[in-house]
């Protein structure tokens, strides 16, 4: 355990003997996502920093490689990422800059465009999926695959709780 969370137990034990009633667990698993958060991104940018992309980039790489006709509206990105449309029109100008994907006027609506994942992008997707998979597997190596169900299971009903 990192020494911050470390002293937040020791704060929260503290404040419960002030003021007892406080829901000690319940913060201590809040404050846990706030510290794994940060630390999940940083690893997998770190592993992904090599190849020129983040993992927020990389996962819409991924969104856009697994769609009917490798084609997406941005906002798909937006919705897909849970991010504002602002950002994933960011990503989708880091995707068009690196070549990886190409901007489409929509023939219905000349206000909308479309991203297709070109040639580069596919060939890019396919040379970091490995590196990407050991890095994933790796993180989660120490976990059976029962505690990664339940965990799943867990955070899924969080995030149903929170309106997600």
């Amino acid at each position: 355990m990192t020494r911050s969370f470390t002293q937040l137990e020791q704060a929260m034990e503290r404040v419960e003997t002030l003021a007892p009633g406080v829901p000690r667990q319940e913060v201590i698993l809040t404050r846990l996502y706030y510290h794994i958060m940060p630390r999940l991104s940083g690893y997998l940018n770190d592993i992904l920093k090599e190849h020129g992309v983040n993992e927020t980039v990389w996962m819409a790489l991924l969104t856009l490689y697994a769609c009917p006709n490798q084609t997406l509206n941005p906002s798909d990105i937006s919705d897909t990422l849970d991010s504002s449309r602002t950002n994933a029109t960011r990503i989708s100008d880091e995707l068009v800059r690196h070549g990886w994907a190409a901007r489409v006027p929509c023939c219905d609506d000349r206000r909308k465009i479309r991203l297709d994942l070109t040639e580069e992008g596919v060939r890019f997707i396919e040379s970091v999926l490995p590196v990407s998979r050991a890095a994933h597997r790796d993180l989660w190596s120490a976990f059976s695959t029962e505690e990664k169900t339940q965990l799943e299971t867990l955070l899924r009903k969080l995030l149903t709780r929170l309106g997600g």
